[in-house]
This record gives structure tokens, C-alpha cells and sequence, in this order.
């Protein structure tokens, strides 16, 4: 069997795969370097890791975006785990990055296929959202706490999970309730005749 794929198939294709990976990477970036640099003194006082909101954007652009915005997540992860957290340990940092954009897209592909969600998400509803929720914070926090325990850079394991899941999970439903203040202030949307 050949497949014949033209010059143009294969523009149009890298088309719809590198234009919302760089606006999902762009919005990213500018969110959680935002967050980072308004929240960055709050990182000493008692409890400030248990609200993450740029994990919200996580889930939210892989929802929207599906394998170009995990592939965003990912670069703009490795990104900020190479300049500014890790400096000297590549294999963490891309461990981290993959963990960062992975557990979004694990979730979605989950809740894609055991719960028949559309692509457009028509048929999500607030359970919904809430059950991704848990499974998203669940799943990001046990993927990171893995590679940090496999590193040796964080001993306790339950600990760093449970902080992170918590922090996910906060981040997550702030950003929903952003986007459900915002559809109810804009209303619903007119039928077409």
C-alpha cells in the first residue's frame, strides 16, 4: 500500500498542529510566568502552594487544544525547568516537562474514550469536570512526585503529592468558575435561522 501525501497535505497538516501549539505555548508561557512573578513573595507564607491556577490552564488547553497544547505544555515546562528551576540536570528536566504536558493528555484521553466526550465537549458537564479534575491533580501529582523521587530531589513522597494535588485542584476550579462567570456575563449564544 503507498500513500501519496502532497506538499500541500503535509503544509496544511503542520498548519493545524503548529498554530494553536504556538498560541496554546504563548498563552501558556505568558500565564505562568504571570502567576510566577505576582505570587513569587507569597511562596514563603504558610500554605501559598496550595493554589496553582496556571495548572487550570493545563487541563483547559489540552481540553481545547488536545496534542498541540500538551506539546505546548511540554515545551513551555522544559523551558521554565531549564532556565530558571534546574540549571544543571537535563534528564530532570525533561522528566518534568513530559510529566507537565503527559498528565493533561492522559486525562483527556481518558475521559475522551471511557466517557464518549465529544471534541467540541458539548456533552461535558459539571460532574464531569469535577471527576477530570480529581483524575487531572491525581495523576500530574504522582507523575511529578515519581520523577522527583526517582532523582532524589524530594524525599517525601505523599507529602509533595498531596501539596501538589491540592494546588492543582485549586487552580483547576478557579479557572473554571472564570469561565463559567464569563459565559454567564456574556449569555448564551443566539441560534442560527
Amino acid at each position: 500500500m503507498h500513500i501519496n501525501f502532497g506538499k500541500e497535505q503535509i503544509l496544511r497538516a503542520l498548519s493545524t498542529f503548529f498554530q494553536p501549539f504556538f498560541l496554546f505555548g504563548l498563552a501558556y508561557a505568558g500565564i505562568y510566568f504571570l502567576n510566577n512573578s505576582l505570587t513569587g513573595f507569597l511562596y514563603l507564607a504558610p500554605a501559598a502552594h496550595f493554589i496553582h491556577i496556571p495548572s487550570g490552564f493545563k487541563l483547559l488547553f489540552v481540553l481545547i487544544g488536545r496534542y498541540a497544547g500538551a506539546a505546548a505544555i511540554t515545551c513551555v515546562s522544559f523551558i521554565n525547568a531549564y532556565f530558571i528551576m534546574f540549571h544543571e540536570d537535563l534528564v530532570l528536566e525533561i522528566a518534568l516537562a513530559c510529566a507537565s504536558g503527559l498528565a493533561p493528555l492522559l486525562t483527556w484521553l481518558f475521559f475522551k474514550y471511557r466517557f464518549h466526550m465529544t471534541d467540541n465537549l458539548e456533552n461535558i458537564r459539571y460532574r464531569d469536570v469535577l471527576a477530570m479534575g480529581i483524575f487531572f491533580a491525581s495523576i500530574n501529582g504522582v507523575l511529578h512526585q515519581l520523577v522527583f523521587l526517582w532523582n532524589d530531589t524530594q524525599s517525601n513522597f505523599l507529602t509533595g503529592l498531596l501539596v501538589m494535588a491540592i494546588g492543582d485542584l485549586t487552580g483547576l476550579y478557579i479557572v473554571f468558575l472564570l469561565i463559567r462567570a464569563v459565559y454567564r456575563f456574556m449569555g448564551r449564544p443566539k441560534p442560527l435561522p
